[in-house]
């Protein structure tokens, strides 16, 4: 007879079941729990180690009749006997203790048992919440410990506090793996542009036996009998005709002001740590205390930036960054001798990804001030008005711009380093070349250092003279004329000497194999493609005035 549906459903579900018990059975004896070699323990030595969970039980078995049995700490572990052969302990509560056994024999049996909190319901909770998480629970006689490895620092924080809704003590040892290391770029940028208009004409009329005088522009500080002057006029001129003079000041002025700042400080920390980077200095002001004693105060300026990174896993950082770029701006002053300051700050907080890059600030402002000053009546007057008037405008646009990327870094190993750091491929010149030719650094040839050919960096002098690479000599270089700064003309009635060549490539440098030639010491040196190829003197930074260096032929 054909089985019912119902009788189908029943045997698959009792199958499902079966398959669930044999599952979990085999991941508990997986991760290693006590009581997953069951429940019967049969004692073979006279030494054994057993491990119980609190409201576990085993049964001990022996080859022979169980005479005696002894239990050190009773409350921790209960015994009962079963059979002549067989002894259930029962775990009371969490704690170390010993139990013996006597054959009818006299042969005796120790069993070291440790019985340990019941922290399953906390891991299986771990596990399902956090499973990319590895955490192993250990309970303790007041409280729990709790170790292992996490991907966010975040989830540190949750498995504590979980962990506390069982335990009332709970002491953590969890790392958050992956690199914690941050390297912040922060890219500050700031275009002011003012532009000045204004238009103004004092003057001063001294005929014979009085004077008449206008200085609504503030050109004319003084106009008396015979004596007239002005402060920053544009144009003055004066006319005299017997015992009359004229006297007269114009200030017509178009001015345009640009100011161009671009901060780009770079720092390094760890996840969790603050760091700050401060370039700039103090500037000195006096305060007056009283009684004619002055004391000197100290007034920070430069680029500043603190900044908190922490990494939260799968490539996100969160950060709290504030930079700070002051800066003295005399026009601003109210006294003499105290300084005024320009001050850009920002702080906020952002959460990105790393390598990427975020506008965390920016400002669009424009100011217009317009002043009109002018004698009433007169002064409204068409043309003749401007005689007697003043008329002044400023236009002010500033933009700023702050950007921030943040990158999860690692220490470069010792083959990584450039062989050529800031201020290597320039050394200081010989007597011949700084007082004659004027030169204030001459290139410092760095070779590559990457390879089996690596090698220190050349030290620039041997005798007095900057040293070439191989393979470059007197023989393949040809000279700039006295005083060119350019390539394209040559001289050959000047004398060849070392220390006025370089190789092909941009000076101070050495030629690059993959694009233009630099130098190899397992290579030949390369030759120009043309003979009017080569880089100019000037083009290289911190070189005042000619620097005498041509390309190789």
């Amino acid at each position: 007879m054909a089985p019912s549906t119902t009788q189908r459903l029943l045997l698959g579900s009792y199958l499902l079941g079966s398959l669930w018990l044999l599952s979990a059975a085999g991941a508990a004896m997986a991760q290693g729990d006590p009581q997953a070699k069951g429940p019967m323990l049969h004692i073979a030595q006279s030494n054994e180690k057993v491990e119980m969970i609190v409201n576990t039980s085993r049964i001990i078995k022996l080859d022979k009749v169980i005479k005696q049995v002894h239990v050190n700490a009773q409350d921790v572990l209960v015994p009962t006997y079963l059979s002549p052969n067989q002894v259930q302990i029962w775990a009371k509560k969490a704690g170390v203790t010993q139990v013996n056994l006597w054959d009818d024999g006299g042969q005796l049996y120790t069993i070291d048992v440790v019985v340990i909190g019941d922290a399953r319901e906390l891991t299986a909770l771990l596990e399902t919440e956090f499973p990319n998480a590895t955490i192993k629970i250990r309970p303790l006689a007041e409280g729990v410990f709790v170790s292992g490895s996490v991907d966010r620092p975040q989830d540190v924080d949750l498995i504590k506090g979980l962990a506390q809704q069982y335990y009332p003590k709970v002491m953590t040892n969890i790392t958050v793996g992956g690199v914690q290391q941050v390297l912040l770029h922060l890219k500050i940028y700031e275009v002011s542009r003012t532009k000045l208009r204004s238009l103004g004409f004092d003057f001063s009329l001294e005929p014979s036996g009085g004077f008449l005088a206008s200085g609504v522009s503030g050109l004319l500080s003084a106009a008396t009998s015979g004596v007239a002057s002005g402060a920053n006029p544009t144009m003055a001129f004066r006319i005299v005709d017997g015992g009359s003079s004229f006297f007269g000041l114009l200030e017509a002025l178009r001015r345009d002001d640009l100011i161009k700042l671009m901060s780009e400080p770079t720092l390094v920390t760890y996840s969790g740590r603050p760091a700050y980077f401060k370039v700039g200095g103090k500037i000195p002001y006096p305060v007056s205390q009283g009684f004619g004693a002055v004391q000197v105060q100290w007034e920070d300026y430069g680029t500043k930036v603190d900044f908190v990174p922490i990494v939260l896993g799968n490539g996100q950082i969160r950060l709290e960054v504030r930079p700070d770029v002051s800066e003295i701006d005399d026009t601003r002053s109210p006294f003499q001798g105290i300084p005024a300051f320009k001050n850009n700050v920002v702080d906020t907080g952002v959460e990105i990804g790393a390598g990427q890059t975020l506008a965390i600030a920016g400002l669009v402002q424009r100011k217009i001030e317009a002043q009109k000053r002018a004698v009433p009546f007169v002064g409204e007057l068409p043309y003749i008005g401007a005689m007697f008037s003043s008329k002044r405008e400023q236009c002010n646009e500033i933009e700023t711009l702050v950007l921030v990327t943040p990158e999860l870094v690692d220490p470069m190993n010792h083959n990584e380093v450039p062989p050529c750091l800031p201020g290597m491929r320039t050394t200081s010149p010989s007597d011949w070349d700084l007082y004659l030719k004027g030169f204030l650094e001459v290139p410092n040839p760095c070779p590559p250092c990457n390879g089996p050919q690596c090698t220190q960096p050349f030290s620039g002098q041997q005798g007095g003279q900057p040293t070439l690479p191989p393979g470059a000599g007197p023989q393949s270089l040809r000279p700039i004329p006295q005083g060119a700064n350019a390539v394209g003309t040559r001289s050959a009635e000047r004398p060849v000497t070392a220390a006025s060549y370089t190789t092909r490539g941009t000076v101070g440098a050495v030629p690059n194999p993959a694009s233009s030639g630099r130098y190899n010491p397992s290579s030949p040196s390369p030759q120009p493609s043309s003979p009017g190829a080569g880089t100019k003197g000037g083009d290289m930074p911190g070189f005042l005035g000619p620097v005498g260096y041509d390309v190789a032929e």
